[in-house]
């Protein structure tokens, strides 16, 4: 096993780390809502690599793009394994999903299939449907401005859902979206580190329901979960027997296989449902955020208009072929929004990885079994690389711009985060994609402006704006008429 010793055959030391308990070790000093600050502080301190422990466990936290690199891209083999997650993985039955299934067959069966539309050279086939849906999202947010939110988490449905199932979400209510979003906040509230003691004594697992009542959250978000992988599948299922189904990607699965075993349908579950979680839920994020951002940054929207103004002009929409000609668009959406959200990253940490034998890196040791967490809040805030962390400047990605940067490049957090070496975010392309059109099409035909002074994001391990109000309203007349088209 590598890196048992170290020169002289002496123990390899690990990381360093602040100082625990004995038996619990670092356990109450792990803080269950906003790790990545206390782990950024811990950095501050300790350095890149930092070894904490909880009742015997092992945790190691990566805290440089170096150490992250070196580690999941560079020895990807040995840490694209997933911990145990006894609540969120066995309990509530996520352990076959695929951001949670260990690295093996089925993982990189469903990864390959997704692929197959998610892929960078597959994307484009979805840019008209993007651009559909997106023109629906304009209108409602005339009508509707106030509901912006709900606008949000409808156009992203709307997407995603006729791609893997060819359904097509309804404007009030729809049951699919509904479901969906239940799943997707049930799935943050499971996987949260310390929220439940049988992650920390899986043993705690077998304890009767009548006398543990995490089994019986379990248990209610196993149905949530169950309903959202299987229901959708029958639907199709059910559509092709009566020749009714649209093309879909969960169509393409179920008509390649008419007589699946049960394991291989239950991958073609995983893989279909696994588009809503490959980038539905972050991309509702990234986009609340760029509401977020412009509404309060008012010089950084009128750039952004003017470049529009300049490439496309006013009597026409931004389309994917105007992407080229956008620089100031994108360095916008690098800097704003997921997935190339630096100001505030939807996902603040990434999923934890698993070492799956010993290691040495840099002179310490990483355990097998280790946890190991990527702090990607505390490389995209870190001042050595990008200067003046808080501040939102979309300059730092462009040259020759004037900027509090002095000129200075900063390096694309895109490699930080959509997720890390084999456990990369399969819907990254997709999302990115959404991102663009819904950034310019919105900046296009509205202006937005804070309603408010005080803004907060969830602690969770997807973090979302917190219900915020934002005045938004058509640029000029002309710009109403646009969207409305031949209403």
């Amino acid at each position: 096993m590598p890196g048992d010793t170290g020169p002289g055959d002496l123990p390899t030391p690990l990381p360093p780390g602040p100082r625990g308990l004995p038996l619990i070790g670092n356990a109450l000093q792990l803080p269950l809502e906003r790790q990545w600050l206390t782990f950024t502080e811990w950095a501050k301190t300790y350095g890149e690599i930092v070894h904490v422990s909880a009742f015997g466990k092992s945790v190691v936290i990566l805290n440089s793009p170096k150490a992250v690199s070196d580690l999941f891209e560079r020895r990807s083999t040995m840490y694209a394994d997933r911990p145990q997650f006894t609540f969120v993985g066995d309990l509530v039955g996520y352990a076959d999903s695929v951001p949670l299934t260990n690295y093996g067959d089925r993982h990189r069966e469903s990864r390959r299939l997704m692929s197959e539309v998610l892929g960078p050279r597959k994307v484009s086939q979805w840019h008209a449907l993007e651009e559909k849906c997106m023109q629906d999202f304009l209108r409602d947010i005339l009508e509707t401005p106030e509901q912006f939110l709900h606008h949000i988490r409808r156009v992203v449905a709307s997407i995603v859902f006729d791609i893997s199932h060819g359904y097509t979400v309804t404007k009030e209510n729809d049951p699919m979206m509904l479901l969906a979003q239940r799943a997707d906040h049930e799935f943050a509230t499971a996987i949260l580190p310390g929220r439940y003691l049988c992650d920390v004594f899986p043993i705690l697992r077998f304890i009767p329901e009548f006398l543990a009542g995490f089994k019986q959250e379990a248990k209610r978000f196993r149905k949530t979960m169950e309903s959202l992988r299987d229901e959708p599948y029958a639907m199709v299922k059910e559509q092709i027997a009566q020749g009714t189904a649209k093309p879909s990607f969960t169509a393409s699965l179920i008509e390649r296989d008419v007589n699946p075993s049960t394991e291989q349908e239950l991958t073609y579950k995983w893989a279909s449902g696994g588009l809503y979680s490959a980038g539905a839920d972050t991309s509702v994020s990234a986009i609340a955020s760029f509401f977020l951002a412009l509404s309060t940054h008012p010089d950084v929207q009128r750039k952004a208009q003017e470049e529009l103004d300049r490439v496309v002009g006013r009597d026409r929409l931004p389309t994917f072929e105007d992407r080229d000609k956008l620089p100031y668009i994108q360095a916008i959406i690098t800097e704003a929004s997921f997935p190339l959200h630096r100001w505030n990253p939807v996902g603040p940490l990434a999923l934890p990885h698993q070492c799956t034998q010993g290691d040495v890196y840099n002179g310490f040791q990483i355990p097998a079994s280790a946890t190991v967490i990527a702090n990607s809040w505390g490389i995209l805030h870190d001042p050595s690389l990008y200067p003046f962390p808080t501040d939102f400047v979309p300059e730092r990605y462009l040259p020759n711009q004037t900027s509090p940067l002095d000129g200075h490049l900063n390096p694309d957090p895109r490699r930080f985060s959509f997720g890390y070496g084999r456990r990369v975010c399969p819907g990254r392309d997709l999302a990115d994609d959404t991102l663009f059109i819904c950034v310019a099409m919105t900046l296009a035909m509205f202006d937005l402006r804070s309603a408010e002074a005080m803004f907060e994001y969830t602690s969770s391990i997807i973090s979302h704006p917190m219900p915020f109000k934002c005045g938004i309203t058509p640029r000029s007349r002309e710009a109403a008429l646009m969207i409305l088209g031949d209403e």
